[in-house]
């Protein structure tokens, strides 16, 4: 597949990236400010800022599938993830393409969610020290629900760098409580690369 990713030089970015040159997709690779990305015949660096219409619409242009790994970092603005979404609604309609992949908290509950003693706990924290990111992980998944994109929004609830195990999607949990960036970036391509879990929420569990 030809593939656009979203913030592509954040740390799960980064994996994405890897997993997918590894698994041989042609890779477009969106970044904000400096890139360490060199260009190959398989991956090609763009400058592009999420909430830029114009350089959404560059990036993504003649794509098969569109990825955003937007993350809350300092100084990110509060409702990043919904505003950038609405961009990339905007801009995947303008060029034609419908398959686009997301990743979010577990705190975004559905109807239904196996809800596990940690994963409460964890997100309560969450909820209390950085409500706006929970509000914003919220948010975008309703912008997304009204728009026509076929689209999955992959649920983890607490992301680190190792610990990459066997893992399964199911559509309502119980979540792992660890989620390596790999294996988000794993779930993420293979529902793509599968076609599945389109118009759903699946968490990363065992």
């Amino acid at each position: 597949m030809n593939i656009a990713i979203i913030a592509a030089n954040g740390r799960l970015g980064c994996e994405l990236v890897k997993v997918a040159l590894e698994a041989g997709h042609t890779v477009r690779a969106g970044t904000r400010g400096l890139s360490h990305f060199k260009d190959t015949p398989h991956l090609t660096a763009i400058p592009c800022d999420a909430t830029n219409y114009y350089e959404v619409k560059a990036l993504i242009k003649d794509q098969d599938v569109v990825f955003s790994c937007i993350g809350h970092v300092p100084n990110s603005l509060p409702n990043v993830q919904t505003l950038a979404t609405k961009i990339i609604i905007r801009a995947m309609k303008e060029v034609g393409i419908k398959r686009f992949v997301t990743l979010t908290g577990t705190g975004v509950r559905q109807p239904g969610d196996h809800i596990t003693l940690i994963d409460r706990f964890l997100n309560l924290g969450i909820e209390i020290l950085d409500k706006q990111r929970v509000t914003d992980g919220r948010n975008h998944v309703k912008v997304l629900q009204k728009s026509d994109l076929n689209w999955t929004v992959i649920r983890v609830l607490k992301l680190q760098f190792k610990n990459n195990r066997p893992f399964t999607l199911r559509t309502h949990g119980p979540t792992l409580p660890f989620v390596s960036r790999e294996e988000a970036a794993r779930a993420m391509l293979d529902v793509a690369e599968k076609n599945t879990f389109i118009r759903e929420l699946p968490i990363i569990g065992r």
